[in-house]
């Protein structure tokens, strides 16, 4: 399985991956939100959803850069998942704290828990090109 997961992952690209994300974060957060009407399951899946994209795109960019880069070390796979992970910190941070959301952190963890195995995955699992 993990044989598997190496392979897809190094035939993907950022914005592949990204797309996946979209479409799995998007349909979650309309169905999550269904009950409330179409028009806000709408917008909420493509908020969600435009979000995700961006964000997996993005980090996912920035790991693979500094790994073509730098080479595919242990050191620089971590850098790259830390230099990575502080962006996807970021990005929601600052839209929730420009938000004025009142319970950030709880607002933030569970993207950041799953953005963080993806993440740690991802880096792990890239191979250099043949």
């Amino acid at each position: 399985m993990i044989n598997n997961y190496r392979k897809l992952v190094n035939r993907l690209s950022p914005w592949q991956i990204a797309l996946l994300a979209a479409l799995v974060y998007g349909a979650w957060a309309a169905f999550v939100n269904s009950e409330h009407g179409n028009q806000v399951a709408l917008k909420a899946g493509l908020v969600q959803g435009s979000y995700a994209f961006v964000s997996t795109w993005l980090i996912s960019f920035i790991a693979k850069s500094m790994l073509a880069y730098w080479g595919y070390s242990q050191g620089v796979r971590w850098s790259a998942m830390s230099v990575s992970w502080l962006v996807m910190l970021a990005i929601p941070v600052l839209l929730h704290t420009w938000q004025q959301t009142p319970d950030l952190l709880e607002a933030i963890l569970p993207g950041l828990a799953i953005g963080s195995l993806y993440l740690w995955s991802y880096c792990q699992q890239l191979q250099e090109p043949a």
